[in-house]
């Protein structure tokens, strides 16, 4: 077996099940684990997204032939640190965090879309979520979580092939996470610790941490990718306002003038709020007058 404590930035890909909150066991308390054994044969891990704060079906965990399988994920938040545990039957196989700048999904090898500033990979060897005997999963929950707590916002799962289950984990930003094995049942956490972020800048439309995380992952996932186009934010603003084709004019790097029906200029001033890519958001609106020909 071997572990990783470390900080920095972290990665994830398609995610698990979120069920019940975790235990009680503090930040960075780890516990023997038994020796991973050989599994059988493996195949992906699959399911639908399921919201965070819901427990996914779960399965007996039950499997003939020898091997260790993975039977449950949970997530939990706690004070100054978020928690992710993956739960075993058969032992505790080995484990690994490793800070990485993207997911790649094996074997495929496609780029797994994660929320969030940093990005973990964590993998178990000798360890997978299918049966042979009796055919079916072990883990019976979603491949995507999406808690959006402070620090922990997704988990995906990224691969099962070959005995090597792997997982992305999305990070809101680089920070310490401490992964460890724990008995009763056989289960691997991760915890990560909690980074200020400061307050969210957005006043329109997405306008708090949380809500971006959100957007932030769909538009990773190829959704409203106007989102990252600052002229078309500012016009779907415009548009909530007076539902007519507004004239938008951009006066400098993340502002813009936008001309009302009646004439008044108001200038609207936003940010892209994280160091990667991501919808772009609106951080300020000054009203003009007509005659002033905006502020």
């Amino acid at each position: 077996m071997f572990t990783v404590k470390s900080s920095g930035v972290l990665a994830f890909a398609a995610g698990l099940a979120v069920l019940a909150g975790c235990g009680s066991v503090p930040a960075g308390q780890p516990s023997p684990s038994s020796a991973p054994r050989s599994p059988a044969a493996s195949a992906p891990v699959s399911g639908t997204p399921a919201p965070s704060g819901t427990r996914a079906p779960a399965s007996s965990g039950a499997c003939a032939a020898a091997g260790t399988y993975l039977t449950a994920i949970q997530t939990g938040q706690h004070a100054g640190f978020d928690r992710v545990v993956f739960e075993f039957s058969g032992g505790t196989p080995a484990y690994g965090a490793t800070v990485v700048k993207t997911v790649y999904a094996d074997p495929e090898g496609d780029a797994v879309p994660l929320a969030g500033q940093a990005l973990l990979r964590v993998v178990f060897r000798g360890a997978t979520a299918w049966c042979a005997a009796p055919s079916g999963r072990t883990y019976a929950g979603p491949s995507v979580l999406t808690p959006y707590y402070p620090q922990l916002l997704v988990v995906g799962a990224a691969g099962d092939f070959e005995q090597v289950l792997s997982f992305g984990v999305g990070l809101a930003a680089p920070g310490s996470y401490h992964i460890y094995a724990l008995t009763g049942p056989d289960r691997v956490v991760l915890d990560v610790s909690h980074v200020a972020l400061g307050a969210f800048p957005g006043i329109w439309d997405i306008t708090s941490w949380q809500q971006y995380w959100a957007a932030q992952y769909a538009w990773s996932n190829g959704h409203q990718p106007w989102l990252s186009d600052p002229a078309m934010v500012v016009e779907a603003w415009s548009r909530s306002r007076w539902q007519t084709a507004p004239v938008v004019r951009q006066v400098s790097a993340g502002t813009f003038q936008v001309t009302e029906p009646g004439g008044r200029i108001d200038t609207v001033t936003g940010t892209r709020p994280v160091t990667v890519p991501g919808p772009w958001v609106i951080t300020k609106i000054t009203y003009g007058t007509a005659d002033a020909g905006g502020a």
